[in-house]
């Protein structure tokens, strides 16, 4: 059995908490063994919110064979950071970020996926999509068929990418918002909530709106 710890103790590593125990593999290959400080320490009121131990932070955990992690942490730029910490304290062995996955998550057949990913409730990877490595897809989020993500990526809820979409590393999406059929987003963009982009979002852009625009 494994022991899973996930890095993170803000509001979205507690909902990760919870998606974990209705996930693919709890209670028969893990289970959740506690948290991870990241990168930013909170006030004493909400770690009390946490439902399981904080362990220690990522700069001092010592990893030990039975340990796997989940990153629940939804900044892009943040998370590549930390995995790139994690790797040289504990090693690159792609084993220690198993994909995390609800099962009410409709994934194809044909779909490819990297390591580290989470998958929380209600999203769909559709036919022949292909995905990095540890993107965050929140609840009801998706990405339609032929569509293409790279690493480090972050989908919040009802967000998604239709179909022959292509999306860089380090990408943002808010709440709800969307690329169309055959849109492009390049590497370290940040698109608004709700923002529908229509053709080509730039390196490094920050958009908003319908069509998403340049801020």
């Amino acid at each position: 059995m494994k022991h899973l710890i996930i890095i993170g103790v803000g509001g979205f590593a507690r909902e990760v908490y919870w998606h974990a125990q209705d996930s693919i593999g709890y209670g028969d290959e893990w289970n959740i063994k506690g948290f991870l400080d990241g990168d930013v320490k909170l006030a004493p009121e909400e770690y009390e919110k946490l439902s399981a131990p904080v362990l220690g932070d990522i700069n001092t955990y010592d990893a030990v064979d039975d340990d796997v992690f989940v990153l629940a942490i939804a900044d892009p730029s943040v998370k590549k950071k930390l995995i790139e910490l994690a790797h040289r304290r504990w090693g690159g062995g792609e084993a220690l970020f198993p994909n995390l996955i609800h099962k009410s998550a409709i994934i194809h057949g044909t779909v490819k996926m990297g390591v580290g990913n989470v998958l929380t409730p209600h999203v769909s990877l559709n036919d022949h999509v292909v995905i990095g490595k540890f993107n965050t897809f929140n609840c009801g989020s998706g990405i339609g068929h032929d569509g293409v993500v790279g690493d480090y990526c972050s989908f919040m809820g009802g967000s998604g990418v239709a179909g022959f979409g292509r999306v860089g590393n380090e990408v943002y999406f808010g709440t709800g918002a969307l690329v169309l059929p055959h849109g492009k987003v390049d590497d370290e963009v940040y698109v608004g909530v709700k923002s529908v982009v229509f053709k080509h979002v730039r390196k490094g852009q920050k958009v908003f709106g319908n069509p998403a625009m340049p801020i």
